[in-house]
């Protein structure tokens, strides 16, 4: 599904490194494509309809939509004022720890129905409605000031994903609380060590806990594998390195954990949906 005809690149204005709108691209309404950055959308109508990886959304005023890097979405017949669009590249976010250790918990919230009785989703909607007004005015600093309000957004959408995962394990407060924190532990290891041939026996031992513990806990917390979510991981890392043009894709598989160069690519293509070299002609063709 993901060939070139599916594929938005992303243009910034002015040099700046965040894009926010209240106008959407209606190109690409009822149109299912994919893009290498994140993507926020503020519903502000009822009846909004928003498709990711074949899941549909039928969205109410305040509803937030967040899409990830390669998701394959689609907007449905919607107006081209429907919604606050803001837009910018992961690594805006990747560069700190707790938020690439927590990734695959935030991926598995990306939409957040409006509840005004909830102090983080409340606060979430807030946030993004201010982005606009300060992102088209001459105030010093504004990106600056722009980023810091996504900072906070994600430190909100941070805590929202982490209550609902607890909900989802035992009745035991406590055992939710040392469950979180292992678990976040282990994906913070795996991160920063992925490039190594790291083992689940590495991880369990380095958090303390048996093999199997570990095992299930982190399927339960994280809705993937610890292949899975070690290969992710890979693949993530190699995203920045392809896009350079002049790097070899064999040393990017090498330096980034995979065993060999097919396996580098077949763990590409499952995850991206394209070949590492079709990526890179998407990311540097102009």
């Amino acid at each position: 599904m993901h060939t070139k005809n599916y594929f938005e690149k992303l243009n910034f204005t002015s040099g700046k490194k965040i894009n926010v709108s209240k106008k959407i691209d209606i190109n690409f309404s009822n149109t299912l494509h994919w893009h290498p950055f994140i993507e926020i959308l503020l519903s502000l109508y009822d009846n909004n309809e928003v498709t990711i990886n074949f899941t549909e959304h039928v969205l109410k005023t305040n509803d937030l939509v967040i899409i990830y890097p390669g998701d394959l979405h689609s907007l449905g017949h919607v107006a081209e004022n429907a919604f606050i669009l803001v837009q910018f590249p992961l690594d805006l976010l990747m560069i700190m720890s707790e938020f690439n250790s927590n990734f695959s918990v935030f991926s598995q919230y990306q939409c957040i129905k409006y509840d005004p009785s909830n102090i983080d989703a409340d606060r979430m909607i807030f946030l993004i409605k201010k982005l606009p007004e300060l992102y088209f005015s001459d105030t010093l600093f504004n990106e600056v000031r722009i980023y810091s309000l996504l900072l906070e957004f994600f430190v909100k959408l941070g805590q929202y994903c982490v209550n609902a995962k607890k909900e989802e394990f035992s009745d035991d407060a406590k055992t939710d609380y040392k469950s979180t924190k292992l678990i976040t532990e282990a994906c913070l290891y795996i991160s920063q060590n992925c490039t190594k041939p790291l083992t689940l026996d590495d991880v369990s031992h380095h958090i303390g806990v048996s093999k199997s513990h570990f095992s299930h806990l982190f399927k339960k917390y994280t809705d993937m594998t610890f292949i899975d979510f070690l290969t992710t991981e890979r693949i993530k890392r190699t995203e920045f390195l392809i896009s350079n043009p002049k790097a070899h894709i064999i040393d990017i598989a090498f330096d980034s954990g995979f065993s060999s160069l097919s396996s580098f690519n077949r763990a590409f293509k499952k995850i991206k949906g394209i070949s590492p070299s079709e990526f890179r002609e998407r990311m540097t063709n102009k």
